[in-house]
């Protein structure tokens, strides 16, 4: 199957303004994930979508392909589709690689092809990897995703889920599994056009999540767990936390 990615970058955030060219190690975040993307190996194209000009001039600075998009789109999944209809490609698989996960692998993007490539009764996949902490555990700002034995998604939720009972909040993470989602979408291109013609879901509203625009759908989302260190960002905080441990090993002076 034929896969190409598409990174939305939009100016305006509400945690984290201008999370897109915020420096990282003397790089916009933006660009870490577009070096992390150019080395994957199962892409035929890569693309920046943006509703800034700024942005897109300093994407193509560094050697990037880049398209405008409107800002009024509710989410990145639909600036992603938008571009994808301006620039009128052809694919069978499109990923939506969120501009807020610096660390992520060009193994995760091939990975997640593979995976959604192999298993047709997933219309969309995306990464989950296993919460070990309680401070991510209770953190809105760490996404949590809930599995099916199959490993699609049963549910999203800033919240931690799910509640157990009869047990203290710091023993919850040996009584129950707890996953993280990663910001990394691969969508079937059909289910991609559909999910940009669905309004806003309720449960989307109310979390601030897109995939729940799926879910409610009735669309099944595949979760493929995966290794190594990824931490999105979307709080000032966050941003530090990654420039320290960078710097703890070695790859940010």
């Amino acid at each position: 199957m034929t896969a190409v990615a598409i990174i939305p970058a939009r100016y305006g955030s509400q945690r984290l303004p201008g999370k897109p060219v915020r420096k990282l190690c003397g790089k916009p975040l933006v660009q870490w994930v577009w070096e992390a993307a150019c080395q994957a190996k199962r892409l035929t194209r890569l693309v920046i979508a943006t509703d800034s000009t700024r942005i897109a001039a300093l994407c193509r600075r560094f050697g990037a392909e880049t398209v405008l998009v409107p800002d009024e789109l509710p989410s990145g999944t639909d600036r992603v589709a938008r571009a994808y209809e301006l620039l009128q490609l052809q694919a069978d698989i499109v990923l939506n690689l969120q501009a807020d996960e610096p660390l992520l692998h060009p193994h995760h993007i091939d990975a997640l092809i593979e995976a959604l490539s192999a298993r047709p009764q997933w219309d969309a996949a995306t990464l989950v990897q296993p919460i070990t902490t309680l401070h991510e555990l209770l953190s809105p700002a760490v996404v949590k995703a809930v599995l099916r034995s199959d490993g699609a998604a049963l549910y999203f939720s800033r919240t931690p889920i799910p509640y157990v009972r009869h047990r203290d909040l710091d023993q919850w993470l040996q009584e129950a599994p707890y996953w993280k989602h990663i910001g990394i979408y691969a969508y079937r291109t059909d289910v991609l056009h559909h999910f940009c013609m669905l309004p806003p879901s309720p449960l989307e509203r109310a979390e601030g999540l897109e995939q729940l625009r799926l879910l409610e759908a009735g669309y099944t989302l595949g979760c493929l767990p995966v290794e190594g260190i990824l931490m999105g960002i979307d709080t000032p905080e966050q941003l530090a936390s990654v420039r320290r441990w960078l710097r703890r090993t070695g790859r940010c002076r």
